[in-house]
């Protein structure tokens, strides 16, 4: 069988790549990260699927090789011959096994089979552990998983029939061995024996419990009379506080009450008095605060008036010293007439005409000036008598509308008897909170009147009647507490003793069938342990012939061993047992693998895969994967492991996954 050619669609970092495989020896050097194990997990995927049952992402290959951001799909197809033909086997896998697809086809014909179910364990008879364990070298996994696959495989070999009904009988028999004795003491003989046990220590309680049952019936006679007894107790001091506390309850209502009667003629006096206050008047709120803004506004008026009056009295003294004080334009006229008067007079002498037209200058100014006087005092007492109108006019409103108000409001605060030796605003507040303080208290009083009510006549008469106060209530609360207690101790002793008694009069009563059910078991027991001791006979001898049958194929896989390690030293030989255990003949001895060093042990594990190979795949040779798995060897190693490779790819195709150029090869 070969590998002919592959092609990744996408699985992992591998994307829309393709191989095609020659015989012998491939080699694919790529750095790490490339995806070298990718494309080997892909073609053991392409024949055995992907495992998806594991949690971690390390394991689970399903969600390891599935593409990020993706929902779709993913594979891809391989072309390989077996038994003399060409097949295209693709395989896409989905987020779950149900969603994968699977198909082969025979190149030759292009039909299309329909039986694709465990492709990988119909092409090469073996489970994909065994194929893991065989012709898959892993760097990660030298050790070799013997399984019922790998069994099966070694019995087809040696021409034997049925192995694989031979492990299940073999599995079966030894599970069924287990059901009877396993390890910690578990299983059918160990529980029946501890079973007997049991029951023989119920036994011997029985005896203790007839023994307690006697003891019992004594206590408990006694803690019923001692029960009863604190039971009668309870019941009259019962009665008794009930009396003391109707009475006291009693008293207690009727202090209430009389409390009520002293409360309802306290508010009666309270509202009398403010009734007397409110005159009986009706007083609203609404006419209060107007009441109010309408005294607000005749406190504004007040400062109006005073600042007209103010305005009165500066105009008046304004106008005053404007009577004695000349005007400035008409002082010009004034100086100019007695400027040329007194030129006139000092030119007659010198020059009379001059003289006469200085003096006539002079006369038309004097005229000017008592025209201009006359006309400004004239101006001047029209505008002041229109101001002084204005004002005197707007002062006598305000006036009469400050009488108005204070009217109004004088009018109402009238109505009550209050003390009127305060402001006006004041007073109206008082009136209001005499209003409020009168409605809360008539409220209060509807309150306790509805209190009163609650007390009916039988009340009432009951509160004439005279209260015992002879006994203390508290001193019989203690007394009925105490009683109470050991009632309740007592009961709970009693409850107690009667459980007992009944569980040992249970346990007495079935010492009968304890003995019956005991010589049962002992019957039982002795039927497991033959049962027991013939599946250890049958294991024994099916595992008998299981090693003689091993023993057949034991001779060619030394063999095919030994030829492996004489590649690489020349004077070492190993032995093989039948569990795939490999020890070394060396001149001082024969040593088991683990004496020698970790690449030691890998070449030992390499050879002993490749000697497998051979025994097991007899008919056709499988190709060969092998994952880089030479990285734990040091130079010398590596060359004989890579002369190795070359001499088993004359008989083996093998795809060779390497990312470092000294392993190349």
């Amino acid at each position: 069988m070969k590998l002919i050619s592959c092609y990744v669609s996408s699985f992992g970092k591998l994307k829309d790549f393709s191989y095609d495989f020659s015989q012998g020896l491939n080699t694919i050097k790529q750095d790490n990260g490339w995806g070298k194990s990718t494309l080997a997990t892909f073609i053991k995927a392409m024949f055995y699927g992907i495992s998806s049952s594991k949690r971690s992402v390390a394991e689970n290959e399903r969600i390891k090789y599935k593409p990020w951001n993706s929902t779709e799909k993913f594979g891809g197809f391989i072309e390989f011959e077996w038994g003399d033909k060409t097949f295209k086997l693709e395989r896409f896998f989905g987020s779950k096994e149900s969603e994968d697809t699977v198909r082969l086809f025979d190149v030759q014909t292009g039909k299309a089979f329909s039986n694709t179910e465990n492709l990988g364990e119909r092409i090469f008879a073996i489970d994909q552990d065994g194929f893991l364990s065989t012709t898959y070298f892993s760097q990660k996994d030298f050790q070799i998983k013997s399984n019922t696959s790998l069994t099966a495989k070694f019995n087809d070999v040696c021409e034997v029939q049925d192995s694989q009904a031979f492990d299940k009988a073999l599995i079966n028999l030894e599970e069924k061995a287990k059901t009877y004795k396993y390890r910690g003491d578990k299983g059918l003989i160990s529980d029946t024996k501890r079973e007997i046990v049991q029951i023989d220590e119920q036994i011997c309680q029985t005896q203790k419990s007839l023994e307690a049952v006697n003891l019992l019936k004594d206590e408990t006679q006694t803690l019923e009379g001692q029960v009863l007894k604190l039971k009668n107790e309870s019941t009259i001091l019962t009665d008794k506080i009930a009396k003391v506390g109707n009475a006291q309850a009693l008293k207690v209502k009727k202090e209430n009450y009389e409390w009520l009667l002293n409360e309802k003629n306290q508010l009666s006096n309270k509202i009398k008095q403010l009734d007397y206050q409110l005159n009986g008047n009706a007083v609203n709120q609404s006419e209060i605060n107007d009441y109010i803004l309408t005294n607000n506004k005749l406190l504004g008026i007040n400062n109006n008036i005073k600042i007209l009056q103010d305005d009165i009295s500066a105009l008046n003294q304004i106008h005053d010293n404007q009577e004695k004080k000349p005007a400035n334009g008409k002082n010009i006229f004034l100086i100019l007439a007695v400027l040329l008067g007194v030129v006139g007079i000092g030119l007659f002498f010198v020059d009379h005409l001059i003289a006469i037209i200085s003096v006539v200058l002079a006369l038309v100014s004097g005229c000017l000036f008592l025209v201009s006087k006359k006309k400004v005092n004239d101006n001047e007492n029209l505008e002041f008598n229109l101001l002084l109108s204005n004002k005197e006019k707007e002062l006598n409103n305000l006036l009469n509308l400050k009488t108005q108000l204070i009217d109004e409001i004088d009018g109402y605060i009238a109505r009550f008897n209050v003390d009127v030796n305060q402001d006006r605003f004041s007073i109206l507040n008082a009136i209001n909170n005499i209003h409020l303080e009168r409605e809360n208290y008539l409220k209060s009083a509807l309150n306790i009147e509805e209190k009163l009510n609650d007390y009916n006549q039988n009340d009432i008469n009951e509160f004439n009647k005279t209260i015992d106060k002879n006994e203390d209530l508290d001193l019989l609360k203690q007394k009925l507490s105490i009683v109470q207690n050991e009632f309740s101790r007592n009961s709970n002793e009693l409850a107690n003793k009667k459980a007992s008694l009944n569980y040992h009069e249970v346990i007495a009563n079935s010492v009968v069938d304890l003995e019956s059910k005991k010589s049962d078991l002992i019957t039982q027991l002795s039927v497991y342990e033959e049962e027991y001791q013939t599946l250890l006979t049958t294991i024994k001898f099916l595992k008998q012939a299981d090693e003689n049958l091993k023993v057949k194929y034991r001779a060619p896989l030394q063999q095919s061993l030994n030829k492996y390690l004489s590649y690489i030293d020349q004077k070492s030989s190993a032995k093989i047992d039948i569990d795939l255990k490999l020890t070394v003949s060396e001149v001082d001895g024969v040593k088991d693998t683990d004496y020698y060093s970790k690449g030691y042990q890998n070449l030992f594990d390499i050879c002993k895969r490749f000697a497998l190979t051979d025994v097991l795949f007899t008919k056709e040779k499988p190709f060969l994967i092998l994952d880089d798995p030479f990285t734990n060897l040091d130079d010398e190693k590596i060359k004989k492991a890579l002369e190795l490779i070359k001499k088993l790819s004359e008989e083996y195709q093998i795809i060779y996954l390497v990312c470092h150029e000294s392993r190349r090869g």
